[in-house]
């Protein structure tokens, strides 16, 4: 509920780079990938080299050389400079980011995890955080765009900032209309002293009759050059029972509280099929995990049902079990539930979906 499809121009595909276009979170330098410097740098680096050599064919005086050098040098660091402020970085929804760029306290254990091919069911939301980092008074463009256009529903909302004893927390969503969106840092709406980060909240919404296949889903950031961060979405057979939004209040935890709190929520009352709106983060989470229950009341009743589902949740909280993959820690823990209740409900034949 609350979602639209987004409308707005499609901005030039020509001229982005495969390299920029290629996330390497391994090679990260102050927030901007190191591919992206080697695409924009190293061809001005072979630049300044050919205008020296062509300098030495035509014997220009050593005084000139001397001027040009050091200007192309200064000119190469200001663009290195400028592409290490800036970036745009795709979260799960249980990794909430600070408007300093770091995740907040509560949702932290470990490394996050990489959004690179998530898998969705068919009638079904996936949520993810947009999180932009840049220096104060950077003005910038997003845009959001799928391939094939009509892969999804998408829905953007922006994530405002709330402050509490544990620092700041984004949580109230305000949904936009049209894209591309126009920002600047900070968010003259927030008031937040010295940010340097603004988020956003990403919304996918299968429909129930999709295909089951895998679509390209790229988010796009336009600030003086093109950063674009990909993902490859799957969508699975099982198809989410339909659900209903309540307009009456719904109870939620403190906005401080670990984003997996909201999700709690759903493993107390699994046999929950509503949900309320899209206002705030808390509220699409605690939406996400009632999609998980209402699919894992289709599976088998002592494989997945309510009590199995909790002891479950029990051994995640506690980082316990037999597993030999560690379990993680932090409010993604929560992803691992979902994780196993998508593969149980994969082994189902086709035909009962």
């Amino acid at each position: 509920m609350g979602a639209r499809w987004l409308t707005g121009f499609n901005l030039p595909r020509a001229g982005i780079p495969a390299e920029v276009a290629r996330k390497e979170p391994a090679a990260k330098t102050a927030g901007v990938t190191a591919t992206a410097l080697r695409f924009f740098v190293t061809p001005a680096v072979f630049a300044a080299g050919s205008l020296l050599r062509r300098a030495a064919v035509v014997n220009l005086p050593t005084p000139a050389c001397g001027r040009v050098f050091p200007r192309l040098l200064t000119l190469l660091l200001a663009m290195a400079g400028a592409l290490a402020a800036q970036s745009v970085d795709i979260y799960s929804e249980f990794s909430r980011v600070d408007p300093f760029g770091e995740i907040v306290p509560a949702d932290r254990g470990g490394g996050p995890r990489e959004i690179l091919s998530p898998a969705v069911a068919r009638n079904a939301w996936a949520s993810f955080h947009v999180v932009i980092s840049a220096p104060p008074a950077t003005t910038y463009l997003l845009y959001v765009a799928t391939n094939p256009l009509n892969a999804c529903r998408v829905a953007l909302y922006k994530e405002h900032f709330e402050k509490t004893p544990a620092g700041w927390v984004p949580d109230r969503l305000a949904e936009l209309t049209r894209l591309p969106d126009f920002g600047v840092i900070p968010d003259p709406a927030d008031g937040v002293d010295g940010q340097t980060t603004r988020a956003y909240l990403l919304d996918l919404w299968i429909p129930p009759n999709a295909a089951v296949a895998r679509f390209r889903l790229e988010v796009q950031l336009k600030v003086g050059t093109w950063v674009v961060r990909p993902m490859e979405v799957r969508v699975i057979a099982p198809r989410v029972p339909d659900l209903r939004v309540v307009t009456e209040p719904v109870a939620l935890p403190p906005v401080a509280s670990g984003a997996d709190a909201a999700a709690l929520g759903a493993l107390l009352d699994p046999n929950a099929r509503t949900y309320p709106p899209p206002e705030t983060v808390r509220a699409i989470i605690l939406r996400n995990a009632v999609q998980d229950m209402a699919l894992a009341s289709r599976l088998d009743a002592t494989v997945a049902g309510p009590e199995a589902l909790r002891q479950r949740w029990e051994i995640l909280k506690s980082a316990s079990g037999d597993s030999v993959i560690p379990l993680p820690t932090g409010a993604e823990r929560y992803l691992r539930l979902r994780d196993w209740i998508y593969r149980e409900a994969q082994r189902k034949p086709g035909e009962d979906w």
